[in-house]
C-alpha cells in the first residue's frame, strides 16, 4: 500500500488542490474527492488537470 500526499493542478487557470490518498497502484487515475475539486473537473473536464504525488510514505500514521 501506498500513502501520498498530492497536488492536483488546473492546467488551465493554475489552482491546484493538495490532498491525501491511500492506494495499491500509484498510477490509479485519482485526482481527489473534494466538492470544489471534483466540480471543477466536471466543468473543465479530467484531460486539463495533472496531479503530481509530492510525497510517499511507508504507513498512514507518517502520511497523516
Amino acid at each position: 500500500m501506498f500513502y501520498t500526499i498530492y497536488k492536483t493542478t488546473n492546467k488551465l487557470n493554475g489552482k491546484f488542490y493538495v490532498g491525501k490518498h491511500q492506494t495499491s497502484k500509484l498510477n490509479d487515475g485519482y485526482l481527489g474527492s473534494g466538492k470544489a475539486l471534483e466540480a471543477a473537473i466536471k466543468k473543465h473536464g479530467k484531460e486539463n488537470f495533472e496531479k503530481r504525488i509530492l510525497f510517499i510514505f511507508e504507513d498512514e500514521k507518517s502520511m497523516n
